[in-house]
């Protein structure tokens, strides 16, 4: 039973679902690699979903999601916003994002920042960093930041920041797509940066799917293999 006097508001499913039509074609029509409406918008969508994350959408349900008709699910929702760059929270809701946009390019930085560092690095040892081409699908499928020669071997490389967790354990986020791809975990220490590699046992013990990509929670750093420099192959 309701309490006197509060008032209860019930918001309706076409709401919501239309709320979230205008606010995906609105984002979409201010995107600058999104196709204009009627000239493979919908392609273009379900193409990138499942070349950088592995989403497999059919046009029909993107279609209805611009026309009002349905709502994307959690898991869609959050690559769709992170593909069109805008907080999962206002493009589903309308919801203001509590982190601020200073703040999301200063997460945005810090990821660029470890693939940078690593890059460095490689060349620094003698080795040959190469960044992906804007129309390297696999590079966006598999989550590919860096190519490498080191030591006359070819490497495509994923960097990904170590999260150290309230319980001392360490947490590694990257894409469930990452066959051939070798993960790099940066730590950072003060000035200091430690780079351990996560390998495929490693997400086999440790690693969880998570909203179509891959987290590894390890108890210490000392359960990675350490990189102490690329002047050998990895």
């Amino acid at each position: 039973m309701a309490t006197a006097g509060a008032q209860v508001v019930a918001i309706s499913t076409d709401v919501i679902t239309e709320g979230f039509a205008r606010r995906l074609t609105s984002t979409c029509d201010n995107h600058p690699h999104v196709p204009p409406l009627h000239r493979g918008r919908l392609t273009w969508l379900q193409t990138e979903l499942d070349n950088r994350f592995g989403l497999e959408v059919s046009t029909e349900t993107i279609r209805r999601w611009f026309a009002g008709d349905s709502l994307a699910r959690p898991a869609k929702m959050a690559r769709l916003a992170e593909l069109l760059g805008v907080d999962v929270a206002w493009l589903s809701l309308g919801v203001e994002s509590s982190i601020s946009f200073k703040e999301r390019r200063m997460r945005d930085a810090t990821a660029d920042g470890a693939v940078n560092v690593v890059a460095g690095l490689i060349q620094m040892d003698g080795g040959k960093p190469a960044f992906p081409a804007d129309d390297d699908t696999r590079a966006r499928k598999h989550g590919v930041d860096l190519y490498a020669i080191i030591k006359g071997v070819n490497y495509s490389l994923h960097v990904t920041g170590g999260e150290q967790q309230v319980d001392g354990t360490w947490k590694f986020t990257f894409a469930a797509s990452h066959d051939g791809i070798v993960i790099l975990g940066l730590v950072r220490e003060g000035m200091t940066f430690r780079i351990f590699e996560v390998s495929a046992s490693d997400v086999e013990t440790y690693g969880e799917r998570r909203n179509g990509g891959i987290t590894v929670t390890v108890p210490s750093l000392a359960a990675l293999r350490e990189v102490k420099s690329f002047t050998d192959r990895l």
